[in-house]
């Protein structure tokens, strides 16, 4: 009987990383005792004899611990050393003549990159798939360039569509994956069907650590949390809905939570967004430098982006904060401002989108529009032009799920999608157009709102955000003393400050589409 593996974290070994004063066998012995779930032996400078007797020892780890043992391409040295398996590539011997060998019992994983190699190997009756590489990574040559997680996903995709019951294929990925974008990596590589990658494939993360145990139990932590959040989310209904956005929002007016939201945003409104985030209940902090994004990542309970005035110093910063949010399971709200508008602004959007596990984008049509790849709507700067969408609940379902995110589109009626859940508002005031800024304190209120719900329900955080801004907006917009824009300005962050419990029950106006 073939034996049993759970592939959630998988091991592959290179001694050659290992730091001054370890060994190999210490290295895996710590792994193992941090949560490694499975280990790959993998020696390609080794001579026959020195890479059967370093198995051996390596062996000895594993069994004790009940750690499964593969060796990586050596069919010679898993059959010297009676190992579990191995783990063969594209241009190692085949799986059918590596199955003949080492009998129906054994694991044989292969390497695969492409839709037609997954295809092969499934087909060819491997037990599981290697699919890469995610990052670019210097542990290993590749003929085919990091694919990212949506590469992955797309292998993943076919491997499950031409896999025939009852044998399901089971996959890992590997390739530059670490502690800071693991979560991310298995909640972007998520069929659209919500079947998820099996586990993930660590080299340096773990064979280059001071402390292996620590790595491997950080590294567990993050794939147990995106287990907990990865998938389709559940569907609600308006009932539900309705009493968790009044929950949410009656929280926040409580005053028993102060979430501290941090800001990387546009000189040209951050004042406006200051005071937005303390009118409705938060505390800002705006820090954009690279060096104390560490430290602030420790205390901070949402993290908003917002490329409005572009710079290169900006960009590091907004990089680096959005790794240590991603560590900490910190939701980031993205405002990709006018992210049609310029092929720079679009090669940054998709570089953080690529990198870093988004919780919210937020953007008007045109902005939509640019993530979505569709030309019925524009950007002219930083405003949306064009007629609108022929279907705009399709475009905000279909970016929400090829960025496993909650996509917020505003507009005269704004959209809020999770995938599964897309709701229509109605609330908001045309004054609100004609203000600069409007849009970025949007941002900045889902932030304040989301913390609470991020990991549960952040369709519910987004909803109450939109709401209460937009709400407060059309009592503002009905105060007598409000004559246009500059009148309208002041009396909107106070009405967001006074917003009661009872005024945003009575005045919310949304839908489930």
């Amino acid at each position: 009987m073939k034996l049993e593996f759970d592939l959630s974290l998988y091991l592959v070994t290179d001694s050659t990383m290992v730091p001054a004063g370890k060994t190999l066998v210490e290295t895996v012995d710590q792994a193992i005792q941090g949560g490694v779930t499975i280990v790959q032996l993998r020696e390609k400078s080794a001579d026959t004899g020195d890479f059967i007797a370093t198995a051996r020892t390596v062996q000895s780890i594993t069994r004790k611990a009940s750690v499964p043992l593969l060796i990586n391409d050596r069919i010679d040295v898993a059959l010297a050393i009676d190992a579990d398996g191995v783990h063969i590539g594209q241009d190692d011997m085949p799986l059918s003549e590596a199955r003949r060998l080492l009998g129906p019992h054994k694991i044989i994983g292969v390497s695969v990159q492409t839709c037609e190699e997954a295809e092969i190997a499934v087909r060819g009756g491997a037990d599981y798939l290697g699919i890469g590489t995610c990052y670019s990574t210097n542990t290993k040559a590749v003929k085919v360039g990091p694919q990212g997680p949506a590469g992955i996903r797309a292998v993943w995709e076919h491997a499950l569509k031409v896999s025939e019951p009852p044998c399901k294929v089971r996959a890992v990925t590997i390739g530059g994956v670490n502690q800071y974008n693991v979560a991310h990596v298995l909640n972007y590589a998520c069929a659209v069907n919500g079947t998820c990658l099996d586990g993930v494939a660590i080299v340096s993360a773990i064979m280059a650590a001071p402390d292996p145990r620590l790595a491997a139990q950080g590294l567990q932590q993050q794939i147990s949390t995106a287990r907990q959040t990865s998938g389709l989310r559940p569907k609600y209904d308006i009932d539900h809905v309705s009493q968790q956005v009044a929950a949410v929002f009656a929280q926040s007016k409580a005053g028993s939570i102060t979430p501290l939201v941090q800001h990387i945003t546009n000189s040209v409104v951050i004042n406006d967004c200051a005071n937005a985030c303390l009118a409705l209940g938060g505390s800002p902090i705006m820090a954009a430098d690279v060096e104390e994004q560490a430290d602030l990542a420790q205390v901070v309970n949402a993290l908003v982006i917002n490329i409005g005035t572009l710079a290169t110093e900006q960009v590091a910063g907004m990089r680096e904060a959005m790794r240590h949010a991603n560590l900490h399971q910190t939701p980031i709200i993205l405002d990709p401002v006018a992210v049609g508008a310029t092929t720079h602004r679009m090669k940054v959007i998709d570089e953080m989108i690529r990198d870093f596990g988004i919780c919210v984008i937020k953007g008007n049509a045109g902005e939509i529009a640019a993530l979505a790849g569709s030309a019925e709507m524009k950007m002219r700067g930083v405003d949306a032009v064009g007629t609108g969408f022929a279907d705009p609940v399709a475009v905000v379902k279909q970016v929400a799920l090829c960025h496993r995110c909650v996509v917020v589109m505003t507009g005269v009626v704004d959209y809020v999608s999770d995938g599964t859940n897309t709701f229509a508002v109605r609330n908001g005031h045309k004054l609100q157009s004609v203000i600069t800024g409007s849009g970025c304190m949007v941002g900045t209120v889902l932030g304040t709102f989301i913390h609470s719900v991020a990991k549960e329900a952040p369709v519910i955080g987004a909803l109450t955000g939109i709401l209460a801004i937009n709400i407060a907006a059309e009592i503002a917009a009905n105060r007598s003393d409000v004559q246009g824009p500059g009148t309208f300005r002041a009396a909107f962050i106070d009405s967001m400050h006074n917003l009661t419990t009872e005024q945003f029950n009575a005045h919310t106006n949304f839908s489930i589409l």
